[in-house]
């Protein structure tokens, strides 16, 4: 897996992220201000679960270069997910 980072990612975090892909950790907020995203089903904070970024060196784009993000509810992995496109 460090093989596979050193070669693809961009000196971040080894464990979670390679270049244009993040497990956890914290969304960006590039086109807005930081906002909670409310789970539908009890209201809880959501976190974020992952992430595929727009990104020159693995080809992906995303929406109008953007961010795919889905977001899980932390109080019960039942409730559903949302995705955000940012």
């Amino acid at each position: 897996m460090e093989n596979l980072v050193r070669e693809t990612g961009d000196g971040g975090d080894v464990i979670t992220r390679l270049a244009g892909w993040k497990i956890g950790g914290w969304p960006t907020w590039h086109l807005t201000q930081p906002t909670v995203i409310p789970c539908k089903d009890c209201g809880t904070a959501m976190t974020l679960l992952f992430t595929v970024a727009s990104s020159e060196e693995t080809g992906i784009v995303v929406g109008r270069w953007g961010d795919l993000r889905i977001f899980t509810c932390p109080a019960d992995h039942r409730h559903a997910f949302q995705v955000d496109l940012h």
